[in-house]
């Protein structure tokens, strides 16, 4: 780590890496949490090669007004890796300076740059003009992903959002219907592309730039505004009909994310039935699949999975607990060591395993007893 001073307030910083000794990280930072940035380690996992030693992607132009793009180059199978990269240069979202002592400190990321990531840096997408800031500043604005710190609370700072650029994986344009999604780890200070859903041979591979549960003309004016572009995706082109059918699909999942039934209520709630969440679950996953929502299907696969477990079935418990187990293999890492060793042994690995259905059976057997007629019954009066 090195440090060289670009104003009273920021400083420009610089992160090496081990694992990729001439891809540094520029960085402008308030000084004050240098003591907080991390050593990096090695990532949890490096980008996947083909035999032939190759990433399963290139990069080639993706179409009229669209620039580069990123495209598979083999079967991308879902929850696989695709890449791994640290950023060239990463930066608060507000930066506390003016003229030219801004355009100084966003200058000064890439001129600590190799020669080789400063030429790369400077092809990347801007949609601001010279007029309005320096160029370093404009490929933030457009190409930035939010990449958390984790800085305690107690630290006297305004600038606590950051965001970083990659060189590879900015690459990825948006679809309102993305295949792939990346996951920030600070420790290694990378982050790692994934697929969302299998991607074909020759198929583009998206992200998302903006919040995809929005409507199409709420979404349009956002990456408009903030990226100089219309978004032309399958979704944002549908007919009209069809339009207002996907506008009412993604408000639904949006509201879903915050009203849907929950297993932690359902668990021990034995008034409700006990495909009350697998249904409601259930019918939130076949929109997700028909908006090509992938990035929302965890939360409700988990579910789904444990549902299944406090029901002691085992078959579906473990068709689910293998689907969750892709969707957070990149995404969680720590979830995904949990399914394997669900997967082991889901009687004794997952806790309460069969608990309602042992207690619809108590309660079954109670009522039977119940309902049983008493000796008096056999002895009442007759009516004639």
């Amino acid at each position: 780590m090195s440090s060289s001073p670009s104003s009273s307030y920021f400083t420009t910083h610089t992160l090496t890496y081990l694992d990729a000794p001439d891809s540094p990280t520029s960085l402008l930072v308030d000084k004050r949490i240098v003591p907080y940035l991390p050593i990096p380690k090695h990532p949890p996992r490096l980008t996947p090669l083909g035999e032939d030693g190759t990433t399963c992607f290139e990069i080639r132009p993706a179409g009229p007004d669209k620039g580069l793009g990123m495209f598979a180059t083999r079967h991308i199978p879902t929850g696989s890796l695709i890449y791994v990269e640290h950023p060239a240069i990463f930066a608060p979202a507000e930066v506390p300076l003016t003229g030219k002592a801004r355009s100084s400190a966003y200058h000064s990321l890439s001129e600590v740059l190799p020669q080789h990531r400063r030429d790369e840096l400077h092809t990347m997408a801007n949609c601001r003009s010279s007029s309005e800031c320096a160029l370093e500043e404009g490929i933030l604005c457009t190409n930035a992903l939010a990449l958390e710190l984790g800085l305690p609370d107690d630290i006297d700072i305004e600038a606590r959002e950051y965001g970083g650029v990659f060189l590879i994986i900015n690459r990825c344009n948006h679809s309102c219907g993305p295949n792939a999604a990346h996951k920030w780890d600070l420790a290694s200070f990378s982050t790692s592309l994934y697929a969302l859903r299998p991607i074909a041979p020759g198929e583009e591979i998206t992200i998302i730039y903006t919040d995809v549960t929005q409507s199409r003309d709420t979404r349009r004016a956002r990456l408009s505004s903030h990226y100089g572009f219309t978004c032309l995706c399958s979704f944002c082109t549908l007919p009209s009909p069809l339009l207002e059918e996907s506008d009412a699909t993604r408000a639904a999942l949006r509201d879903w994310r915050h009203t849907r039934p929950t297993f932690t209520g359902w668990a021990t709630d034995l008034c409700r039935s006990d495909d009350f969440v697998l249904q409601s679950h259930m019918d939130a996953l076949t929109l997700i699949e028909k908006e090509n929502l992938q990035g929302m299907a965890s939360v409700f696969v988990r579910d789904v999975c444990l549902c299944w477990a406090m029901l002691g079935e085992e078959d579906e418990f473990k068709k689910w607990a293998e689907r969750l187990l892709e969707l957070c293999e990149i995404r969680d890492i720590t979830m995904a060591r949990e399914v394997r060793g669900w997967l082991v042994d889901p009687k004794s690995k997952v806790p309460k395993w069969g608990w309602r259905k042992k207690q619809r059976t108590q309660t079954s057997k109670k009522k039977m007893l119940d309902d049983s007629p008493s000796l008096e019954s056999y002895f009442s009066p007759m009516l004639f």
